[in-house]
């Protein structure tokens, strides 16, 4: 039986590999001179070894590239579309969150004051300044606030007349 080396199939699948046998076997079949002699010439160029690794490395990454090209753009838009969304979501998720404490504050004062306005006193209060109610026997006086300033007119000639129509 005829021992088979497992590995050597494999290497010699390897363009690096490859490249190495070829190499290998184009300098054993040189000379002293440095030609080559017909077995040599004839068995490599039979095998395809030092053919196969070039045309196996111009193909290999146009294909790898075919498929990696792909693959890295799905992924990223599986990744960078869902990222985007999610920002989005931080910042409506924010802004929410913002609304729902003013709301809360407004909620808090609005209780505080039906809270304030279950007492007698605040009530009694509020109908005095609102509505002007008194009780009986009591008078209610309104202040009216200052008069605004009259108009103040230069004492130029266009405006000469007009002072004196406004009693200045």
């Amino acid at each position: 039986m005829a021992r088979v080396r497992i590995g050597a199939r494999r290497a010699e699948a390897t363009p690096k590999h490859a490249r190495r046998i070829a190499a290998r076997s184009a300098d054993a079949g040189r000379t002293a001179t440095g030609t080559t002699t017909r077995a040599s010439a004839s068995a490599s160029s039979t095998s395809g070894n030092a053919l196969g690794p070039r045309l196996r490395h111009f193909w290999g990454r146009p294909r790898i590239m075919l498929i990696l090209v792909p693959l890295t753009i799905i992924v990223l838009v599986v990744t960078a579309l869902p990222t985007r969304q999610w920002l989005d979501n931080r910042r409506s998720i924010a802004a929410a969150e913002s609304q729902l404490s003013d709301i809360r504050a407004a909620n808090e004062q609005s209780q505080a004051a039906a809270e304030s306005l279950k007492s007698g006193a605040e009530l009694e209060r509020l109908a005095r300044e609102q509505y002007g109610y008194a009780k009986p026997g009591e008078e209610v006086y309104h202040v009216l606030p200052a008069p605004r300033d009259p108009v103040r007119v230069p004492n130029a000639w266009p405006f000469n007349s007009l002072g004196a129509a406004l009693g200045r």
